[in-house]
């Protein structure tokens, strides 16, 4: 018979840990984001999870956007966020080269995982916003591909050169420029989104689009809210299968 006691501590203790990745995670630009407007919403399908998102204002000029997915649940993947993210802030002079960074934090996913005798695959779309210019460079390793917005058209961001998922193996990240004019809009999400499901189909990413495209002329923070309830209203009561996370970024 479990202990009560026990299970009392365990529930408290993964409470604790829920509150702690929360506050990982900001719901807008921490600092001020020049020429920007952003916001973000996260949930998790358990206590914790292997979703990440960040704003990092890396100098006067730019700003670091980025999203990843650590693949698995539960704690093991909650730990592997907070140590790429706390691996991220401790690069202040690395975290403008997106291919540089992404170099290096691959290497040290893949050390760790030799360490502890396991695979730790994560996706990730790591972003370098110019804020006067608005000139985007960009590495997305094995993520979903954002939308860009503009007067209420989605479209996928341009393709980039193939990465793989990073903790796997090394590999020579390539990146992808795109250069953002006010009025437009990116959109970040996790696999979690498209994959929410309720018993018969997925969201997928015509619905997300409809969404998103629908809420053109609503600010960040409302689109964002619109996307989860547009998911919670398809699922009908169905259990959450998944993290599930957006990022919207207007330029202004």
């Amino acid at each position: 018979m479990a202990d009560p006691a026990a299970l009392i501590e365990e529930s408290f203790d993964l409470a604790l840990a829920a509150e702690l990745q929360a506050a990982l995670l900001p719901r807008t630009c921490p600092t001020a984001c020049p020429h920007q407007v952003a916001a973000a919403r996260n949930r998790m399908c358990g206590h914790v999870g292997g979703d990440f998102y960040d704003f990092i204002r890396a100098n006067e000029d730019q700003i670091v956007v980025l999203i990843g997915d650590v693949v698995g649940h539960g704690v093991r993947a909650a730990l592997m966020m907070a140590r790429i993210m706390g691996y991220l802030h401790s690069e202040p002079s690395a975290i403008v080269r997106p291919a540089g960074i992404v170099t290096s934090l691959n290497r040290m996913l893949i050390d760790l995982g030799r360490r502890t005798g396991s695979v730790l695959p994560c996706s990730m779309f790591y972003a370098v916003i110019d804020a006067p210019t608005g000139v985007c460079f960009y590495v997305n390793t094995g993520h979903p591909r954002p939308f860009i917005c503009d007067q209420g058209t989605c479209t996928t961001l341009e393709p980039e050169p193939g990465n793989l998922l990073l903790g796997v193996e090394e590999f020579t990240p390539q990146e992808g420029c795109h250069a953002f004019t006010p009025g437009q809009r990116l959109v970040l999400y996790t696999d979690g989104v498209l994959d929410a499901g309720n018993g018969t189909s997925r969201f997928g990413e015509k619905r997300f689009h409809e969404v998103v495209s629908s809420h053109a002329d609503q600010p960040p923070d409302k689109c964002a809210d619109a996307v989860f309830k547009a998911i919670d209203d398809f699922r009908k009561g169905y259990k959450q299968g998944d993290d599930e996370t957006i990022v919207v970024i207007d330029r202004v």
